[in-house]
């Protein structure tokens, strides 16, 4: 009943949902059922560690997580090929319903964001404070995901970067060419965890493994496994043999994606294999059939020999030939052609010496001219110095005129500030000596009387 009504909630907020655990009594990974083969998640993997995640960010499935909170790594995570997959998150998430599963924060978020709403935070899963001080970072299983620390193992800086090299590689030479470049192509990437543990608490896988499916009419499988102490090496094999290495009772696509159908290009050479094995042995030949083939061999060479002898002396002997014949050719080719730059050449220089001949008249002619202009202009220049002689005179008569009205009037002036100042000097000077008698005779005066 109680999945009922939660069912029933999540039809009615679609756009609230983000990330949530998928509970008990749900078929499935709920929603998220879509990232499976044929909607049938991997059989094999049930523990009571094992928690199903179904993760969806701002109303969008991006990928189902089968987690575990004993070793806090992911078992695998179950991805639909999508060219712009991933998106701006702004750093690792985590999802607070691993730890608290009554928590009513039903979306990924940022550990720091969550850490006082839940309490018990970093219980059953890794936060990025695990990897500090270690040599491991948050590898993501398939990196064009979303990254959420529920989908990532620890890595080192090298095998992370190379992990993800390796995965695209394959993506873009061994799974878009064969199947409809990824329109219906299932992913599944997962980790087995090894004994060692960075700070006591988050397992480093021993290896990570990545399982390929196409949904066509012809579907076909491939999976490949990198260990963690190989950077440089990857496994390709097929998905049973993955199952196989994983455990016994795992299946991981269901009807073994199309009948467990390998890849075409390993199809191809399983063919090829098989075709060979096939084949039903040759007999060895007798004594006498090796004696003939001996003969035979020797024969041949001693043809092939005389024939080479052969092909070599009239090799050499045509290149006598047409090495003599070039010569010829090219000496009398430059000889042909050189007469006739010689012969092309005698105009131009006929012509040459006309033009210069010409230039030659030319300059004389010219500087004859120069001579004559010279000798006329000497007497032109003198008349017409003396036809000009009257007019600046006459000319000249006002100005001096004015000049000399100037002077006349500047001495008149003179003459009549020195009179003017003479005059206001002895005024000054009479001024002085009345106050100055004045005064004495006022003091004189005054002095009597007391």
């Amino acid at each position: 009943m109680e999945a009922v009504v939660l069912l029933l909630c999540l039809a009615a907020l679609p756009g609230a949902l983000h990330a949530r655990l998928v509970h008990e009594g749900e078929d499935g990974f709920s929603e998220c059922n879509d990232f499976f083969y044929q909607g049938s998640p991997p059989q094999g993997f049930s523990h009571p560690a094992n928690v199903k995640v179904c993760q969806r960010y701002q109303g969008d499935k991006h990928y189902a997580t089968l987690y575990s909170t004993e070793h806090r790594i992911p078992v695998y995570s179950a991805f639909t090929y999508q060219e712009d997959a991933g998106g701006a998150w702004g750093g690792w998430m985590v999802e607070p319903q691993v730890d608290d599963s009554k928590s009513s924060l039903d979306e990924v978020n940022k550990g720091s964001d969550v850490k006082e709403q839940v309490p018990g935070l970093g219980a059953n899963q890794a936060l990025e404070e695990d990897y500090a001080s270690t040599d491991y970072q948050p590898g993501p299983l398939y990196h064009r995901a979303p990254p959420a620390l529920t989908s990532a193992v620890p890595l080192t800086p090298d095998f992370k970067e190379k992990w993800s090299a390796d995965v695209d590689l394959l993506i873009k030479e061994k799974l878009l060419p064969h199947c409809e470049n990824g329109e219906n192509l299932h992913l599944l990437a997962g980790a087995v965890p090894s004994s060692t543990k960075i700070n006591d608490k988050v397992a480093v896988p021993e290896y990570v493994w990545l399982a390929a499916c196409c949904n066509i009419p012809e579907a076909w499988s491939l999976a490949i496994v990198k260990r963690i102490g190989d950077v440089d090496g990857l496994e390709q094999i097929t998905v049973e043999e993955l199952e196989n290495q994983l455990s016994g009772d795992v299946k991981l696509f269901s009807n073994q994606c199309g009948g467990g159908a390998v890849h075409p290009e390993l199809r191809s050479t399983s063919e090829a294999s098989t075709q060979t094995e096939e084949e039903p042995p040759v007999k060895s030949p007798g004594a006498f059939s090796r004696f003939f083939q001996f003969i035979f061999c020797i024969i041949y060479e001693i043809i092939k020999s005389v024939l080479c002898l052969v092909w070599f002396l009239f090799k050499q002997v045509c290149n006598l030939i047409f090495g003599r014949l070039y010569w010829i050719w090219t000496a009398l080719t430059t000889y042909v052609f050189a007469l006739g730059k010689v012969l092309l050449n005698i105009p131009c220089d006929v012509l040459c010496v006309f033009a210069n001949i010409l230039c030659g008249f030319v300059r004389i002619l010219n500087n004859a001219l120069s001579v004559v202009c010279l000798i006329l202009r000497l007497p032109t220049r003198f008349l017409c110095d003396m036809a000009s002689f009257p007019y600046y005179t006459v000319c000249a008569i006002p100005d001096v005129g004015i000049d000399i009205l100037s002077g006349v009037w500047g001495i008149f002036m003179l003459g009549f500030s020195a009179l003017f100042g003479a005059f206001g000097g002895s005024f000054s000077v009479a001024s002085f000596a009345s106050s100055n008698v004045l005064q004495r005779f006022i003091g004189q005066s005054v002095g009597y009387e007391n």
